[in-house]
């Protein structure tokens, strides 16, 4: 009896949940296709923390970070060339669904300790007036469509 109580309780919090009307970002501008994630972005250098207090702040570095590139036929390049990267966070190849970005074809890296493991893909927060907002393995960026 108590485990019926127990899973009524946890289906009806379940349901409560799905029905708050809680709007994110990508509800406010609809399930991003595939078509409007294709094309290069140049990095704006804006970035912020995952924490939802966190404010954007345009990042210095001495080198410059690459223009990355989703093609229709499901490549990733950065600086247009195959991006995948030593440790698997990217691969050269991506699929594109329910606004996550799934890489594959990854680069192996005997020599090196990678902490991969952490890291399932990346989030597109929106893409709105040619300005794609992604959320990486440790934080969010600011992209804008190379013309």
């Amino acid at each position: 009896m108590k485990l019926l109580s127990l899973s009524i309780v946890f289906v009806g919090m379940l349901v409560a949940c799905n029905s708050a009307g809680i709007v994110t970002p990508l509800d406010a501008n609809a399930q991003k296709n595939a078509n409007s994630l294709v094309g290069k972005w140049n990095p704006t250098y804006l970035q912020k923390t995952k924490d939802p207090n966190a404010q954007w702040t345009t990042i210095n570095t001495l080198v410059a970070l690459p223009t990355i590139e989703f093609t229709a036929d499901g490549k990733f390049l950065s600086d247009g060339k195959p991006g995948a990267d030593c440790c698997g966070f990217v691969g050269d190849n991506y699929t594109f669904s329910n606004n996550k970005i799934t890489f594959s074809g990854f680069r192996p890296c005997p020599d090196v300790l990678c902490v991969a493991a952490v890291c399932d893909g990346w989030k597109v927060e929106s893409i709105v007036n040619d300005t794609l907002t992604l959320e990486s393995c440790f934080n969010l960026s600011k992209f804008v469509r190379a013309k």
